[in-house]
């Protein structure tokens, strides 16, 4: 302590010269200070909780400057600060022209893809380009929902221009605020590469019944079940109005289904927000091409769960300081990434989860950013709020799970937080998560939303077999729990949020016991929790032994990951091994069958009306605006996708949602026989639709495919012309 004393009073006494210039410091190979700033931000990102650590013991060992420089040093600081405002302010104005420019030759998502990646390089999370990019996801989604309040009241609405030039203006605003500069790292891991990869797979096998479709035919698979076309009606509203539905119901009235105006839409704003740059511009266009747009982005939303929950995993394996670790985190990673594109969370693509899907990126996203978190407090903060939001205005019943990890980083992390300036930052971080929680509030408030009783709703879904939740289960507490991993303080806090929400889950199993037909959202809240559980595989890397790995060729590394990747993807089950069949009694894919095999072969169940959808818009069904429902198909399903598909197209829900619900009821209406009687199934609802159409509040066309029916409706409509029914037949 004395020698140090000593040597900052006297450098030269203490045997230092003089500090040296940049460029004497490059000749004589030392670091400079933004050397020493990267070492240290890759360093501590690994290890938080040394990083701050760092950080405190460097500030207190720099010697002072000598004396001699000091007068120079404060003439280049003051020109320095005086020139910064004109910086920023010509900085913004440059980012405000690329905007105009971008939209002038339509390329908007030139814009957004620099936000992403401006995002990505001003935070410091992680130490690869995938850490920073997933970091920046989550930033954007909490901030996007946030944002969507302002762009609700707003002159300019979604406006490309306005809303890109706002946001790159932060940006730079930002970065001139906090002194840090917009920077990248050049490493990038090989389970880096496998979780993309896995992704991109997931996308494309996702998207492969609509690849090789038309325009009409995709509607077969994309509008499959009334689950997506209720989503789409509700992002249509957000995009039509520019704002969330409760901040101007008055003009979207019309086009609401019941319930429109106070259920949580955080995903619908942030695919609004995309898509004003996807499709160049603050209308929506034509409701059908507007609903193909709205389908990529629920299948690119998969491809990023997958990505983000193979990632997760990845950093769960904890400080990868050595090579030693890179084989068992690539096979983990491609584990995961694989049993996730093409098993049964496949199925939610086409169930129309979309919502689940959105909230489950963040919710595994989360988990990452929040147990792992970045050397900054700020930002530890920053990117914990906007998980919690991103998940809670996508879907409110994983409120939960998220809520645990939150709390179980708080109590692991405690430290951090309570010696930096007496608890101040402790407090900044409870108040950042208290306005995250205000801001949830109202809209909570007034949606009625009680979680409690949402978990005792009837609903379809297919269940996740048993012996696939106990296996994921049992091998997430062996990652997490072994003296391995268990030091580390972010598995610690995985372990303890694991557990915590697998007792909820038991408690909700055991309070639905005998109550089978009840297990809608309880299905979706367990499968929230075995992604958690995926993501904590990435624990079992460290059970790797730990020989030192001998230095080899770049081919050969490569050679051994994709060996490793291969070993995984066979380990999961994803690759079938027979032809494909599906077990419909348990809505399973057969022995040796995967999810990816049936989607992609078209053996699940699809809907068959892209050519009646085809034929109704050349009569105009979809572009007059009458109100329509729809009877021309022998499946109550079908009817009811139809007929919202009408009502969206026509933008006119509003005026037919009282009964666009009872079409699910309209089995047997085609092939009727002209003379003798029709089965009872047929003449209920021949009921149900002469019920419609005296009981709607405003004269309705009926569309049908049966020469029969439509002679019987058209009598009916002639005996009670106040109605003023419409009877279209399209074969």
């Amino acid at each position: 302590m004395r020698e140090r004393i000593t040597a900052a009073a006297d450098p030269a006494a203490a045997g230092l010269s003089a500090v040296p210039t940049d460029a004497e410091a490059a000749s004589a190979g030392i670091a400079t200070a933004t050397d020493a700033e990267a070492v240290g931000d890759i360093a501590a990102a690994e290890d938080p909780a040394m990083g701050s650590e760092a950080e405190t013991s460097a500030d207190a060992d720099a010697p002072p400057p000598p004396r001699r420089h000091r007068h120079a040093r404060t003439v280049g600081a003051a020109h320095i600060a005086a020139s910064r405002p004109v910086q920023a302010t010509t900085a913004v104005a440059a980012v405000w022209l690329f905007a105009y420019a971008a939209h002038a030759v339509h390329l908007d998502l030139a814009t957004l893809l620099v936000i992403v990646l401006g995002t990505a390089a001003l935070n410091r999370y992680g130490s690869t380009v995938l850490d920073r990019i997933m970091a920046a996801v989550v930033l954007l989604a909490g901030t996007a929902i946030v944002g969507g309040l302002v762009i609700s009241y707003w002159p300019w609405g979604l406006e490309p221009v306005a809303v890109g030039g706002f946001a790159l203006s932060v940006l730079v605003l930002v970065s001139f605020a906090a002194r840090r500069r917009f920077r990248l790292p050049k490493r990038f891991a090989a389970a880096d590469a496998i979780a993309i990869l896995s992704g991109a797979a997931a996308t494309v096998i996702a998207a492969w019944p609509t690849l090789h479709s038309d325009f009409w035919k995709q509607f077969d698979y994309s509008a499959l079940l009334a689950d997506r076309l209720r989503q789409f009606a509700m992002f249509d509203v957000v995009r039509s109005g520019h704002s969330y539905a409760f901040a101007h119901f008055d003009r979207i009235s019309a086009q609401a289904l019941p319930g429109t105006r106070t259920y949580p839409s955080g995903m619908q704003m942030v695919y609004a927000i995309v898509d004003c740059f996807a499709h160049g511009d603050a209308k929506p266009g034509a409701p059908l091409d507007e609903f193909v747009r709205y389908y990529w982005y629920t299948l690119i939303s998969f491809g990023l769960l997958v990505l983000a929950t193979a990632w997760a995993a990845r950093r769960m394996v904890g400080p990868m300081v050595a090579d030693r670790l890179r084989l068992p985190s690539v096979f983990v990673t491609a584990g995961v990434g694989a049993f996730l594109s093409t098993g049964y969370f496949l199925s939610y693509v086409w169930q129309g989860f979309d919502s689940v899907v959105f909230a489950c990126v963040f919710l595994v996203a989360g988990m990452a950013v929040i147990l792992r978190p970045p050397r900054n407090v700020w930002e530890q903060v920053l990117l914990a709020g906007s998980a919690f939001l991103a998940v809670v205005f996508g879907h409110p019943l994983l409120l939960p799970h998220i809520t645990l990890v939150l709390v179980a980083a708080l109590v692991v992390y405690r430290r951090r937080f309570i010696k930096n300036r007496i608890g101040g930052k402790l407090a900044f971080a409870i108040g950042t998560l208290g306005v995250a929680v205000l801001v949830a509030a109202p809209l909570f408030a007034v949606s009625g939303l009680n979680i409690g009783t949402r978990f005792h709703t009837d609903g379809f879904i297919i269940a996740l077999p048993w012996h696939v939740v106990l296996t994921v289960g049992v091998a997430a507490a062996i990652a997490l729990a072994n003296p391995a991993t268990r030091r580390l303080p972010h598995a610690k806090a995985a372990l303890g949020a694991l557990a915590a929400t697998g007792a909820v889950q038991i408690a909700l199993e055991i309070d639905l016991v005998g109550h089978s037909s009840t297990r809608y959202y309880v299905e979706k809240s367990l499968n929230g929790l075995v992604l958690m559980c995926l993501v904590g595989l990435g624990g079992l890397a460290n059970l790797w032994p730990q020989a030192r790995p001998k230095a080899k060729p770049w081919p050969i590394r490569q050679a051994e990951n994709a060996i490793a990747a291969v070993t995984a993807a066979l380990a999961a089950g994803a690759v079938a091994f027979a032809p494909a069949y599906i077990n419909w009694p348990r809505f399973q894919p057969g022995t040796d069958s995967t999810w990816a095999q049936l989607w992609t072969g078209r053996h699940t169940f699809v809907a068959d009306y892209g050519h009646q959808l085809h034929a109704q818009q050349r009569l105009g069904v979809y572009t007059d605006g009458q109100p329509t429902i729809v009877a021309s198909s022998p499946s109550g399903i079908l009817n009811l996708n139809m007929s919202l598909l009408a009502g969206i197209a026509n933008r006119d829900l509003h005026s037919v949602s009282s009964q666009i619900n009872r079409t699910t009821d309209l089995y047997g209406l085609t092939g009727l026989p002209a003379k003798g009687e029709w089965s009872p199934q047929a003449k209920a609802s021949l009921k149900i639709l002469e019920h419609i159409i005296t009981s709607n509040k405003v004269p309705i066309r009926i569309v049908v495919s049966d020469k029969v029916l439509a002679a019987k409706l058209q009598s009916f409509g002639a005996q009670h012309p106040q109605f003023k029914v419409k009877i279209l037949y399209v074969p």
